[in-house]
């Protein structure tokens, strides 16, 4: 497969109406053994934003395949637990249309409908994709089935993303139905640990507001103890 390998880029951009739920992010894998997390979209509500990008090394059956599909999945992040919103399987034949002769695509955009667990339809996920020129460019494929363009980015290219790593930063944003050794995307030990961040500094801001307030009332109590009685 190496020799005659593809690069399948998926764009996770958006997300629109995932009812009330906040600070979502969601996952992405050709092959259940690898998959590939956004950030964490702490701004956008039930409207998150991700603009990841991640890249899959396929071969040409996979691309031409009829059921060959991406399959998506959309958590919120929990105190305890995440919780699964919904799911998406975009299927390549419908979306991309490659050619034998070409190991290129022009990049496709669509909306796709989310199913949650119950089986309901609701909500759109907003999807891009497009078929690279072979490995050309991504050594980094060379040595792992798939990476994202954070990882690239920031020169992890040495299979750091195979999260194998089991601190409490790192296993904290990882939902229950994937393993902890799965490969998940790099940024969860970051988003881990400034969610710790956060917290130490309101924390600091707590304590210091009520050393203030305590100050405050001993220096009116002392003024009631010392002002001269009528």
């Amino acid at each position: 497969m190496e020799s005659t390998a593809q690069v399948l880029e998926i764009h996770l951009i958006s997300a629109q109406g995932l009812k009330r739920h906040t600070k979502n992010y969601a996952i992405a894998w050709v092959d259940p053994s690898t998959k590939l997390r956004t950030r964490i979209d702490r701004t956008g509500g039930e409207n998150p934003t991700w603009n990841d990008k991640f890249l899959f090394k396929v071969s040409p059956d996979f691309l031409s395949g009829e059921i060959s599909a991406v399959s998506v999945a959309i958590y919120t992040a929990g105190i305890i637990r995440d919780k699964l919103i919904g799911t998406v399987r975009i299927l390549i034949s419908t979306f991309l249309h490659t050619s034998p002769s070409s190991t290129m695509t022009s990049p496709a955009f669509a909306a796709f409908l989310i199913r949650s667990p119950s089986g309901e339809f609701f909500g759109t996920l907003n999807v891009g994709a497009t078929v690279l020129n072979a490995l050309t460019g991504f050594q980094a494929l060379n040595k792992a089935s798939a990476i994202g363009y954070h990882e690239l980015a920031g020169g992890n290219l040495a299979g750091k993303h195979r999260s194998a790593n089991k601190s409490k930063a790192t296993v904290r944003d990882v939902p229950e139905s994937i393993p902890s050794d799965s490969p998940v995307h790099q940024s969860e030990t970051s988003d881990s640990l400034m969610d710790q961040s956060f917290t130490d500094v309101s924390l600091k801001q707590k304590v210091r507001k009520k050393k203030k307030k305590f100050w405050i009332n001993l220096r009116q109590l002392h003024a009631i103890c010392i002002s001269p009685q009528i």
